[in-house]
């Protein structure tokens, strides 16, 4: 007994500082990071428990056979383009790091509670938030804002616990607090963001429905209207100037622009698509960008009155090579369709996670939280930089085979579901 015990202790202290270590993204050789050898060399621990998760595998499977697509598009696409050999090997390891990370996480909920998981990685966030670039400029919106809003969200997980009576009041004050300041930092997206995970919070406090069908319809109209509430007030919000006047200026000019804050922000939606209408079948990993793709690229962003003859457009998304601002679209360039399958596959595992969570009352707002971050991130923001906390998201998201009902042991139905 004392053995099982001891060697109990070892297994969770293992996973925990391999999850700091994810979080760190600590590199000695290009992407490949201190975190991604470990949970490589873990393998034999984490792969039976997989199987327990629905999804879980096929996503891994697809992510695997999405290098591999990815390698093929190279061959074909190298008789018309260059090769970049550090796109070539980080792109590579970068994708197989994200397939190892969600593992890790998945395999982690066997050992502790979600709120002790979002704890680790939160505290590897943080360790590893670069203090040069942008960041320098707005350490909020560029460095510790992700890291901070996992600690305190996953410090919330366990307020929960211990004082299960206002869990919900609880978590709503802080996540007031985290808007507010992102708000302050010029973080428009992030604001958004915590504004709809307050709401979908604070949906939770009204009672379940007598069905269980009646339930799910109305969790799922309920999030698609909370959706479009949430970006029509807070375009509303930063036309009129409460989040600050610089926010105020540029979402103005944004929406005079394009005639929509979306495509005012994010220009690169237009590339990624002419992009697509003429290559659908993607580049490859490594493939550099040719004249005739950036030409194409800049005749779509044209379209919506973008004026693409800059330096962003040139040196940044079409440098070296590819870069979409869009995971999904980046996972497309590289890896071809199942790339893009891969992206669809987090978009549903997210989502269901939140149908299912908010409809049996049973859903944090850490991973509440996540999700929505990694269901902005899959449309509009870089593969690189979002990677890291979509893994956590993805590994905490997938559910498990069997789910108990919404009348189940409290414990029990906390854990399945993703909760504290």
């Amino acid at each position: 007994m004392e053995w099982g015990l001891t060697w109990r202790r070892a297994t969770v202290s293992l996973a925990f500082l391999t999850l700091v270590l994810l979080g760190m993204r600590v590199q000695f050789n290009h992407t490949i990071s201190v975190g991604y050898v470990a949970a490589a060399i873990l393998a034999p621990v984490w792969l039976p428990k997989l199987k327990k998760y629905r999804g879980a595998v096929p996503l891994l499977l697809l992510g695997v056979l999405a290098v591999i697509t990815g390698f093929w598009l190279l061959g074909w696409s190298s008789a018309s383009h260059q090769l970049d050999q550090n796109s070539l090997f980080n792109n590579s390891v970068l994708l197989m790091g994200f397939l190892l990370s969600i593992a890790v996480v998945v395999w982690a909920r066997h050992l502790m509670p979600v709120w002790v998981i979002g704890l680790a990685y939160g505290m590897g966030l943080l360790l590893g938030v670069s203090r040069d670039g942008m960041a320098a400029e707005n350490p909020w919106k560029f460095g510790y804002s992700i890291p901070v809003i996992v600690l305190a969200l996953s410090l919330c997980g366990y307020a929960a616990i211990r004082f299960r009576q206002c869990r919900g009041y609880v978590e709503i004050g802080v996540l007031l607090a985290l808007a507010a300041m992102s708000g302050l930092h010029d973080s428009r997206s992030l604001f958004a963001m915590l504004g709809l995970t307050l709401i979908l919070v604070a949906w939770q406090l009204i009672p379940i429905g007598r069905t269980r069908r009646r339930s799910v319809t109305k969790t799922v109209l309920a999030f698609a209207m909370l959706v479009m509430i949430t970006y029509e007030g807070g375009t509303s919000l930063l036309i009129d100037g409460y989040l600050g006047e610089a926010a105020q200026q540029r979402s103005v000019e944004q929406i005079n622009l394009t005639g929509s804050l979306l495509l005012g922000a994010r220009p690169e939606m237009a590339a990624s698509y002419a992009l697509f209408q003429s290559h659908p079948w993607g580049f490859g990993v490594g493939v550099m960008p040719s004249l005739e793709d950036v030409a194409v690229a800049k005749t779509g962003m044209a379209v919506i009155n973008y004026q693409p003859n800059n330096g962003y457009v040139e040196r940044y998304m079409f440098g070296t090579h590819f870069e979409l601002h869009s995971v999904a679209a980046d996972l497309w360039v590289l890896f071809g369709i199942p790339g893009l399958l891969l992206a669809a596959a987090i978009v549903l595992v997210t989502v269901r996670w939140i149908i299912v969570s908010i409809t049996h009352r049973r859903a944090s707002s850490l991973v509440l939280f996540l999700c929505v971050n990694s269901l902005w991130n899959v449309f509009f923001s870089p593969l690189y930089t979002s990677i890291t906390s979509m893994a956590l998201t993805v590994g905490l998201a997938v559910l498990p085979r069997l789910l108990p009902s919404p009348g189940g042991d409290p414990k029990t139905s906390t854990a399945m579901y993703g909760g504290d």
